[in-house]
């Protein structure tokens, strides 16, 4: 194999990139489409290590409009015109769906969740889409004392997070920017020349090495780069208020299993979503017409792993039997009858923190940073990149 041309990308954009994006799962996506919807002819440089079992990979996609923690909500709301752009709606479009849904919960829980909703509004569950939902679900659905039912106006959106990723990247590419995978970025320099704006080296693991002006961090569970000492340091809206950057520079946040099972039964055309929010459980009807890569019919369960410390990359069998157990145990509490037709599903690891707000700040001079995603990154990505990139602008 011949070995990469250190001086290949500059050549290829012309000298330092306007904007260096490290990671190109539907977060970094966001942040170049963002950069490049706001300033046009920027040139922007995507660097990807190409990993598997990334979060955008395993992520269902639900666009749900609830948001569990202030920080969530500010995301949501700063992401709206974002997403209902018309370009970016455009290239959305072919990856999007939308379905019913039935929400099964506490009282206390459907009232927060009515509290916390963005950009729609919750109501009583029709008799129709209760039925839909028993249907699908083999005739059970458990519910406790005291559970309420509720739907959310106008559906959800599912969105094929992996799809939309490559799709966001491809226009940027498209409009003259550049992609390049197979290698990490480790290292981070800074320097000012005198009299001159700031310029970032970035180190990849290939020993090759790139210049840009600006550099937004989306590395999904990865550790972000090393960044050359004595940067400043401090956070942005969006880390919460149970969240700090240590001196070190890193954010506290684990690693965990993010699972969903297969449902390998067909369920009617008609079917809702079904949402367990006091379980941290939903069932997801993919119709083997709807379209994109988890719509080979069936169903999709995502319930909450408790695999914490997860290897970012886990290999080919992340997917084990005690997932699979994990699983079915949840499951059965609330759809027993889908137990039997559970089987090992998809399986990716992303960043969480503590009250799940996604990390958004500036660890060093022109470099933002958009980490931890806490599993909700196709929803709240949109926010991510414009708080990025508002941290980023001159």
């Amino acid at each position: 194999m011949t070995p990469p041309d250190p001086a290949t990308p500059e050549r290829a954009i012309g000298g330092a990139a306007d904007l260096a994006v490290v990671g190109a799962g539907i977060v970094g996506a966001a942040i170049a489409f963002g950069a490049l919807t706001d300033r046009p002819g920027s040139r922007i440089l995507v660097l990807d290590q190409g990993a598997g079992n990334t979060a955008t990979h395993g992520s269902l996609g639900v666009l749900a409009p609830w948001a569990a923690t202030p920080g969530q909500r500010a995301l949501l709301e700063r992401g709206t015109a974002r997403f209902h752009h018309p370009r970016l709606l455009a290239l959305l479009r072919p990856h999007l769906r939308r379905v019913p849904v039935l929400v099964a919960a506490g009282a206390p829980t459907l009232e927060r969740l009515a509290r916390s909703t963005v950009g729609t509004t919750m109501g009583p569950a029709s008799p129709r889409t209760v039925r839909a939902a028993r249907d699908a679900c083999g005739g059970d659905l458990l519910l406790r004392p005291g559970d309420g039912l509720a739907t959310v106006h106008g559906g959800i959106a599912v969105l094929d997070t992996a799809a939309a990723a490559a799709a966001l990247v491809g226009a940027v590419v498209d409009a003259g920017g550049h992609l390049r995978t197979g290698a990490r970025v480790t290292r981070i320099d800074t320097a000012r020349p005198c009299g001159q704006r700031l310029r970032l080296r970035l180190r990849l693991s290939d020993g090759s090495t790139v210049t840009a002006r600006r550099t937004a961090l989306a590395t999904g569970p990865w550790p972000g780069p090393t960044i050359g000492s004595g940067a400043a340091r401090r956070t942005g809206e969006g880390a919460g208020a149970g969240t700090r950057i240590d001196r070190s520079g890193e954010a506290p946040w684990r690693t965990k299993r993010m699972a969903a099972l297969r449902i390998d039964r067909e369920l009617p055309a008609d079917a809702p979503m079904v949402c367990f929010p006091d379980d941290d459980l939903f069932l997801l009807p993919t119709p083997a017409d709807s379209g994109g890569a988890a719509s080979s019919g069936g169903a999709w369960v995502s319930f909450r792993s408790e695999q914490w410390d997860v290897a970012p990359d886990g290999g080919p069998d992340a997917f084990g039997p005690d997932t699979l157990d994990e699983g079915c145990r949840v499951l059965g509490g609330r759809l027993p009858r889908l137990v039997a037709a559970a089987r090992a599903g998809r399986a990716g690891v992303d960043g969480y923190t503590p009250d799940r707000t996604p990390l958004t700040d500036l660890p060093a001079p022109g470099v933002a940073r958009a980490s931890a995603a806490s599993g909700a990154g196709a929803r709240l990505c949109w926010g991510m990149a414009d708080r990025v990139l508002e941290l980023l602008a001159p």
